[in-house]
């Protein structure tokens, strides 16, 4: 029995863009309450050659819900972020999403990592 699901995945995967080395004088940030997780690298990798096969407006759609939600979009609620991501793809890409496409979009590539990295 596995003791993760795709959710888990993904977010390995934001922690392994995020590991890379500290440019000029920027301080890698932990913070205290976060609680260190190891990351699986060879899982990381496999989710990066997924995403990169992704049409442009939805590799941002998934950054925008994990390796960035933290980041460009911090304090942000589903709704807000969502919004926010899609001005910020639609600036990006010229691609306006809706709603149900930006959801669909998260849900399919969460699946398909379950089914082909998990």
């Amino acid at each position: 029995m596995r003791s993760y699901d795709a959710d888990s995945i993904l977010w390995n995967w934001a922690r392994w863009c995020a590991s890379g080395e500290s440019v000029g004088n920027m301080e890698h940030v932990v913070p205290f309450e976060d609680e260190y997780r190891p990351i699986n690298v060879d899982q990381a990798v496999a989710v990066e050659r997924l995403h990169k096969t992704l049409p442009h407006h939805e590799q941002m759609v998934v950054i925008a819900e994990y390796p960035q939600r933290n980041g460009l979009f911090a304090g942000l609620q589903a709704k807000q972020r969502r919004e926010k991501a899609q001005r910020w793809i639609k600036s990006v890409t010229g691609v306006w999403l809706r709603e149900h496409e930006y959801k669909l979009y998260v849900g399919l590539f969460r699946d398909l990592i379950w089914r082909e990295v998990a």
